[in-house]
C-alpha cells in the first residue's frame, strides 16, 4: 500500500463520516454536555476507529478480494463438488466467527441483559451462514435462479415468524443483518465471483452476485428454528 493510496483512503473515510463526527460534536456541545475527560476518550476512539477503517479497507483491497477470487476460481478448476460444499460450509462458519460486526452486536446484548453469554448465540449464527453460504456457491456454481431460493427462503423465514417467540426474532434478524460486515461481504462474493469467471458464459453480475443476500437468511432460520424447539440463548 503506497502513501498515494493511504491519503486518497483516508480522505474518503473522512469525508464519508464527518456528518456522523459533527453531529457527534454538536450533540455534545448542545445536549449531551459530558464531562470533557469521558469526551476525550470518545473522540480517541473515533480517530482510532477512521484510522482502523481506512487500514481496514487498503487490506481488503490488497489481500481479501484477490485471494477470495483465486480461491473461488481454483475451487472450480477441481471440479470437485465435494470441496466446493465443504468449503462453502466452513467459508460461512469462519466469517461470521471473524466478523467484528457480530462480536459488538453480542457485546451489546450482553451489557443490556447481564448474565447473558452469547458465545452460543454466535455459534448458532455462524452454523446458519455456513449452511446457506454452500447453498449460495452452489447456485453460483450451477446458474440456479437466485428467485428461487430467495422466496422460499424467506417465505420459511415468514412461516417461522409466526411459531417464534419476540426474544428469537429480534436476535434473528439483528444477527442476520451484522452477519454481512466488512469481514464477510469481499471474501464471501469474490469467492463467488472466482468461481463465475472460470466457468465461462456467465454473466458475471447476474451470477457472481447475490451470495449476500441468500447467506443472511440462514442465520434468521437457524436461530428462529432453535428459539421454537426450546434452545436457548
Amino acid at each position: 500500500m503506497g502513501l498515494t493510496d493511504f491519503k486518497k483512503e483516508f480522505k474518503s473515510t473522512v469525508k464519508s463520516l464527518s456528518p456522523a463526527i459533527v453531529l457527534i460534536f454538536l450533540f455534545q456541545i448542545y445536549f449531551i454536555r459530558m464531562p470533557l475527560s469521558e469526551f476525550i476518550s470518545i473522540v480517541t476512539g473515533l480517530v482510532f476507529a477512521v484510522f482502523g477503517f481506512v487500514l481496514f479497507i487498503q487490506g481488503a483491497k490488497l489481500g481479501l478480494l484477490p485471494i477470495g477470487e483465486r480461491v473461488g476460481a481454483s475451487l472450480v478448476e477441481k471440479r470437485d463438488i465435494t470441496l466446493i460444499l465443504i468449503f462453502g460450509f466452513l467459508l460461512g462458519v469462519v466469517l461470521t466467527l471473524a466478523e467484528p460486526d457480530v462480536r459488538l452486536l453480542a457485546f451489546l446484548i450482553e451489557n443490556i441483559i447481564p448474565g447473558v453469554i452469547t458465545i452460543k448465540l454466535i455459534l448458532i449464527t455462524a452454523l446458519g451462514l455456513g449452511i446457506f453460504a454452500l447453498i449460495a456457491l452452489i447456485r453460483a456454481t450451477f446458474d440456479v435462479n437466485i428467485n428461487y431460493i430467495l422466496i422460499s427462503g424467506y417465505l420459511i423465514c415468514l412461516i417461522l415468524i409466526f411459531a417464534s417467540s419476540e426474544a428469537f426474532l429480534v436476535k434473528a434478524f439483528d444477527m442476520s443483518a451484522v452477519t454481512t460486515g466488512p469481514m464477510t461481504i469481499p471474501f464471501l462474493i469474490t469467492v463467488g465471483l472466482g468461481m463465475v469467471s472460470v466457468l465461462g458464459g456467465r454473466n458475471r453480475l447476474k451470477s457472481g452476485f447475490g451470495t449476500l443476500a441468500i447467506a443472511s437468511i440462514g442465520p434468521i432460520i437457524i436461530i428462529l428454528i432453535w428459539g421454537i424447539i426450546g434452545g436457548t440463548i
